[in-house]
């Protein structure tokens, strides 16, 4: 993989600890087929991927599912979630290890609500949603809200399954990306199982980890956060708009090691990053000017 350093990131990157920044290519698949995609509000947020079938979220709360073949991919189906509302952003997808029944399609869903106003007075709710068998519609099966008592997160907390473990990670800003003091926490949860109940408070006592990145690894970021995804011990972190000032860059986040990586995807798209997955043993990008499939990265 060739490694660049670009000219509005060199300076920055020279004063961090040992980081480099490796170009990437990737192959375009096509747009997506989301509701009113150029109406206000509708902009394409979490994607995850299941066997052959790929979800895409938009802001509110409108599901996409395709069937994916290859390089080649069509509309199953597409309906509001269960918990569509107009602050719920549906900021991440990610498919957890349990299902509601042994025959449904797809395990649990988690979605990140990550918007700046409470949902019914809560902050940063996850989601829990079971997708029916005919793919048609989806139930809220369980919320899971954090006791956010020492005010660990600002705007705003994302959510993640670590699917090969059973944990439940959760990362987010201080404050904001605009604050110059800003800085990023990843805490750790065992996943709630569903039997725990259709209303899962988490508390701060109950992490497994909680740190700053920035103590953690003396790296010192402030991008546009976007989706998140767990693969083999990392957390793989869509950042940017594809504007000078704030680059396609998808950081990669050791979560033993405590070190940091960044992949430059600004040669992959031009549009906003979005989410990542991963399919056919590549990892598989939504942004918003369609899905593409990183070529090298593995």
């Amino acid at each position: 993989m060739k490694r660049v350093l670009l000219p509005f990131l060199a300076a920055a990157l020279a004063m961090l600890s040992p980081l480099t920044l490796s170009a990437q290519k990737a192959d375009y698949l096509g747009q997506l087929e989301g509701e009113c995609h150029k109406q206000k509000g509708h902009s394409y947020q979490g994607m995850d991927v299941f066997g052959n079938y790929l979800v895409s979220l938009q802001d509110k709360g409108v599901a996409t599912i395709y069937r994916l073949s290859g390089r080649n991919y069509r509309k199953v189906s597409q309906f509001h979630l269960a918990s569509y509302d107009e602050v719920n952003h549906s900021n991440v997808l990610s498919f957890g290890c349990e299902k509601y029944d042994r025959k449904d399609p797809f395990p649990l869903a988690y979605i990140s609500q990550c918007h700046r106003k409470p949902y019914k007075g809560m902050k940063d709710v996850l989601f829990v949603e079971r997708i029916a068998p005919d793919m048609q519609s989806s139930s809220l099966v369980q919320t899971i809200l954090y006791d956010d008592r020492n005010g660990d997160f600002g705007y705003a907390l994302q959510w993640v399954i670590d699917r090969p473990n059973r944990m439940l990670y959760g990362y987010g800003n201080t404050i904001d990306n605009t604050n110059p003091a800003n800085r990023h926490r990843i805490i750790k949860f065992r996943l709630p199982a569903l039997e725990e109940g259709s209303f899962v408070v988490l508390k701060p006592e109950d992490a497994l980890e909680n740190y700053l990145i920035e103590d953690a690894s003396g790296f010192s970021f402030n991008p546009i956060g976007q989706g998140l995804y767990v693969y083999k011990g990392k957390l793989y972190m869509p950042t940017g708009v594809a504007k000078y000032e704030t680059p396609s860059i998808l950081y990669v986040w050791d979560l033993a090691a405590k070190s940091m990586e960044a992949v430059d995807l600004s040669r992959c798209t031009a549009g906003e990053l979005e989410d990542i997955s991963r399919y056919n043993g590549r990892f598989i990008v939504q942004g918003q000017d369609g899905l593409f499939i990183l070529k090298s990265l593995r």
